[in-house]
């Protein structure tokens, strides 16, 4: 049995471990401590958001106004500058009036002359309101006799009508009562009767005109607080303007086209409904447009609605296009 060979270079070399290298030790920064929020502070941001996780911004109308010189401004001075634009354009104004009823008296074929009548709004203000001269009458047997089938007629109308034309229901019921406290007064009280048409007139006249002086300031009350234009602002006060200047006259001769054919039996009703009733229509059909229109703040925050979504949908594509 042979020996291992220790004298040659090849003898067995000792076992020798290599020593171990310690691992570094991660040591975590401290992480912030989060609060969850209330139920009810959740509650209360899940309020401000819509049915597809926007945050829906107050209204304009429960925002409240900080006190500022350009509040100040909208709200007395402007309203004042063009009140007394108004007030300077009223000559012209009645000289337009005057026209119009010339040319509605020769259109519709009635009698009398246009006057003048100087009415006195203030101390310091008076106007010389056209009118016509024409006068109408009592009413007769005839006139209440029609003005009860009519009254009758849309009270039953009123009752009758269901559905889609309830509101049109609701409008009749209120035409039948005023027009029946108008047969029951002509029933019951002799003649004469306090108003005469031309007083009438020139008065519903005189009403228009003081309208128009304070449409500026009804205007800055309601409209000029809230961030709109300069030019926004000065375009629906112009509108109103506009329009109620145009209306006044028009609508101050169909009332005396419909009492001088009717009698004073259906000035009631052409006065509580049909006249003011009517421009203050006008007013909130005009407010409310201008109400739709956007403020300069509510334009840039579309803009950047806009920007932000557009920016999120072309991200995808660009990053598959650097993928491929």
């Amino acid at each position: 049995m042979a020996s291992p060979d220790t004298s040659s270079g090849n003898a067995p070399q000792p076992n020798v471990t290599q020593p171990s290298v310690p691992r570094p030790i991660r040591v975590s920064a401290p992480q912030p401590v989060v609060r969850t929020p209330s139920r009810r502070t959740l509650m209360a941001r899940l309020r401000t958001r819509g049915v597809r996780g926007g945050v829906i911004p107050q209204h304009r109308s429960m925002v409240r106004l900080e006190a500022t010189p350009w509040l100040f401004a909208d709200l007395l001075l402007l309203p004042a500058a063009l009140t007394l634009g108004v007030f300077a354009a009223l000559g012209p104004l009645m000289g337009l009036w005057r026209w119009m009823l010339e040319f509605m008296r020769d259109f519709l074929h009635l009698p009398g002359t246009v006057a003048t009548r100087v009415v006195e709004l203030a101390p310091f203000l008076s106007v010389a309101v056209p009118h016509l001269t024409i006068d109408t009458v009592w009413p007769d047997r005839r006139a209440l006799t029609i003005g009860w089938i009519v009254t009758a007629a849309m009270a039953l109308a009123g009752m009758l009508l269901r559905g889609r034309f309830t509101p049109f229901a609701y409008l009749l019921r209120a035409l039948a009562v005023i027009q029946l406290s108008a047969q029951i007064f002509f029933a019951f009280t002799p003649p004469p009767f306090v108003y005469s048409l031309p007083a009438y007139h020139s008065g519903f006249l005189a009403c228009g005109v003081v309208v128009l002086l304070l449409i500026p300031f009804l205007v800055g009350a309601t409209f000029f607080v809230f961030g709109f234009s300069l030019w926004r602002k000065l375009a629906l006060v112009l509108m109103l303007l506009v329009h109620l200047a145009v209306l006044f006259p028009l609508q101050s001769m169909v009332h005396v086209w419909w009492i001088w054919h009717g009698s004073f039996l259906v000035m009631p009703l052409l006065f509580l409904v049909f006249g003011l009733l009517l421009d203050v229509f006008v007013y909130v059909a005009l407010y409310g447009w201008g109400m739709s229109w956007r403020t300069p703040a509510e334009l840039a925050d579309m803009r950047l609605a806009r920007l932000t979504r557009d920016t999120r949908s072309s991200a995808p594509a660009d990053v598959a296009g650097a993928t491929a």
